[in-house]
């Protein structure tokens, strides 16, 4: 009975991560690693869910595929608009903003700023 409840929440979650990813979809545009990541959010999901919703969307024709990082001129770019945004503004920016006015994604951003992290380790 147990085996049963967990498959039926395996499959819950998979439904429904992948249905709300591919809602308002309209070209077989694969699915990033970033969209994935909102829409799972803070959710407990396993190893085996996540294999299943990557069959799932590439089923559908939307396979996961991660950005290409250049972490050092991520980073360049990264601290060049910081320093701008914080000139301009007197404050330091969020990520959001430091993506909007750099032209890199939120994910690389993020990424960009974990790279920092490691080199002054």
């Amino acid at each position: 009975m147990c085996a049963f409840s967990a498959m039926e929440t395996t499959l819950s979650i998979v439904s429904e991560v992948v249905g709300k990813l591919l809602t308002g979809r309209t070209s077989a545009a694969p699915v990033t690693l970033d969209e994935l990541a909102e829409v799972i959010g803070a959710a407990a999901v396993t190893m085996p869910e996540i294999e299943a919703i990557f069959d799932a969307l590439a089923s559908a024709g939307h396979p996961v595929a991660a950005e290409p990082r250049n972490p050092p001129a991520a980073l360049a770019q990264v601290l060049k608009t910081v320093r701008s945004f914080s000139a301009i503004s007197g404050r330091r920016p969020t990520l959001s903003e430091i993506a909007q006015h750099s032209g890199l994604s939120l994910g690389e951003v993020r990424f960009a700023m974990l790279y920092a992290r490691v080199l002054v380790r």
